[in-house]
């Protein structure tokens, strides 16, 4: 593929998240040129990595060369499609809360790369652990434990920080490597965020970890826009240096695109942009097609389903029988580009996975999506049943293992309204006739279930639409199902065509760093974007009404029982 003036200057966007490696090249009008994917388990398999890491029990990590090999081979496909001369800044997005460690060999190596040779080689050395914990471990219980101490509790610890401990956080993570790798720990120089380390190995210095995901360490004071002291001290004297003081705003530059790139890969020296976690860049991803002034959460269906909402103020403060202090579920970030603006974010980590065992195992393994979503195209299973799939510890709530529930007169389990369930290792037959497609249509209505009774947590202002994206996303069946739960409109991104709109989703963190990166370039040439193609929200479905309030009617009952869940007291069983 050959650039033409038409199409240049163009702007890069890139997410590394847990599967892949993803671009996106945007041009001035809003569209998108060129998309492009580095998919780990392909193309390194000498890695050994299952969906992009390895899983220990609760330790899940990364390799960090893979990562490193992953940029240079993107680029240099980049490279053949005739387009890197034409960037004319980057940024982008990472998979939040994950940490790399720098070896000094390493800082140094970054500031004098030689483009004849590739940066997997010239790496090799560069880091005291060649395995980065990323968000799905669950293996720091006892540091969360002393974090929370350190703090003065757990409400305290999320007033400061938007979040208590959870044990994917980078505080929680880096804690545990100096306590159980002492030599490990007395080789790290700097450590970055996942994210910032993309920005560093293309800037060829240590790049500043941004204000958003810095809200996902449990190390960041929100309010105050800086790390904490107190926090940062009480696992280490020195981890405010390793992180480095400066925090920035996502949409600030933050270096010029290394030599390296321009050597190697026939790229101009441009502006770097912040990179931030993949769910901020998202979220401003979507702003960028919200109308002026207005604005609407953000369902993410992926590995993991995350919701995300804008807060113009700080939910948690000293008043501990407010609605947030008392349910401090969830986290409050710093919004990536608004000084004046928060985002909550709602973290499932048991989305498309545990979906996806669903249909394996309750439809066979030969089943397909569209049988899934066949099994779950019924009428709502609630309040008559319910069931929780957490095949990994989940976050919200933290449980694990497969429940479920059915009324029953004589059930063992009374809720405070005196309707009572009974758990079940199966659901009775449906009137289908196959209790297995029970299962299917459960798992989207407690997925979905949860994120109302979450998002009333932190919001206590009515929902007004979702626009929804990830790999999921395109299923009608769950689209509807977000909207008949949530009870508001959903909508989707699309583009219009010459043939009329078309509902086509970008990867929204790698398009929300372009969109940043492009942002920057007219705000440093002085230059106004032209009108032309560009992104738009869709609505695609609206609420059944009568759907809607048996949902309402049966939140009651849910949440009671996924608190009984998670309590502990529930036996799992498949």
């Amino acid at each position: 593929m050959a650039a033409t003036s038409e199409c240049a200057p163009l702007f890069l966007g890139l997410d590394l998240s847990t599967q892949q490696l993803k671009g996106v090249l945007l041009n001035q009008h809003f569209s998108i040129v060129y998309e492009m994917g580095i998919v780990f388990d392909d193309e390194f398999p000498e890695f050994k990595t299952c969906n992009g890491r390895h899983v220990n029990g609760d330790t899940v990590t990364a390799p960090v060369l893979m990562w490193v090999a992953a940029i240079d081979l993107l680029m240099s496909r980049l490279k053949a499609t005739g387009l890197a001369p034409y960037i004319c800044g980057i940024s982008g997005a990472a998979q939040q809360h994950g940490s790399v460690y720098w070896r000094q060999q390493g800082v140094e190596t970054n500031k004098q790369l030689d483009p004849r040779v590739s940066l997997r080689q010239q790496f090799a050395s560069a880091f005291a652990m060649l395995e980065s914990p990323i968000w799905e471990d669950s293996s720091t219980s006892e540091q969360c434990q002393n974090l929370e101490q350190s703090a003065g509790g757990a409400c305290e610890l999320a007033r400061i920080t938007g979040s208590t401990a959870f044990e994917r956080f980078t505080g929680p993570q880096i804690a545990k490597i100096k306590e159980t790798q002492p030599h490990v720990w007395s080789q790290v120089s700097r450590i970055s965020l996942v994210s910032s380390f993309v920005a560093s190995l293309l800037i060829g210095d240590i790049a500043p970890i941004d204000c958003s995901d810095a809200s996902g360490t449990n190390l960041y004071d929100i309010q105050c826009g800086r790390w904490s002291q107190e926090l940062c001290g009480s696992i280490d004297p020195h981890l405010v240096q390793l992180l480095s003081e400066r925090v920035v705003m996502a949409n600030e530059v933050v270096g010029q695109l290394s030599s390296y790139y321009t050597e190697r890969y026939n790229m101009r020296q441009c502006p770097v942009v912040a990179f931030t976690g993949d769910n901020p860049s998202a979220f401003a991803g979507f702003e960028s097609m919200f109308a002026a002034g207005r604005s609407a959460a953000v369902v993410s269906l992926g590995t993991s389903d995350t919701v995300l909402f804008p807060l113009e103020q700080y939910p948690y403060s000293l008043n501990a029988s407010s609605v947030a202090m008392q349910h401090l579920d969830g986290h409050v970030l710093r919004h990536p580009t608004d000084r004046n603006l928060y985002i909550a974010m709602l973290c499932y980590k048991n989305g498309s996975l545990a979906r996806d065992w669903v249909r394996e195992h309750s439809l066979g393994s030969t089943s397909t999506w569209s049988d899934f979503s066949n099994a779950a195209d019924t009428e709502p299973m609630a309040p008559r049943a319910f069931g929780f799939y957490y095949l990994s510890t989940e976050i919200l709530p933290r449980a694990k293992g497969i429940y479920r529930f059915e009324q029953h007169k004589n059930g063992s389990i009374v809720c405070p309204n005196g309707t009572r369930y009974q758990p079940v290792t199966a659901f009775s037959t449906t009137n289908q006739g196959d209790s297995h497609w029970s299962d299917a249509r459960a798992i989207i209505e407690s997925q979905f279930m949860s994120m109302c009774v979450d998002y009333a947590h932190k919001e206590m202002g009515a929902m007004t639409g979702i626009a929804i994206t990830g790999g999921a996303s395109s299923n009608p069946t769950l689209q509807q199902a977000v909207s008949d739960i949530l009870g508001v409109p959903v909508f989707a991104t699309a583009i219009h065509t010459t043939k009329g709109v078309d509902i086509r989703a970008p990867a929204m963190p790698a398009y929300g760093g372009a969109i940043r990166a492009l942002d920057q370039h007219m705000k440093l040439t002085a230059t106004v974007s032209k009108d032309g193609s560009k992104y738009t929200l869709q609505h695609i479905c609206s609420p059944n009404d009568r759907k809607h309030a048996v949902y309402v009617q049966a939140l009651a009952d849910f949440e009671f029982l996924r608190n009984y869940v998670s309590s502990g007291v529930c036996i799992s069983g498949a």
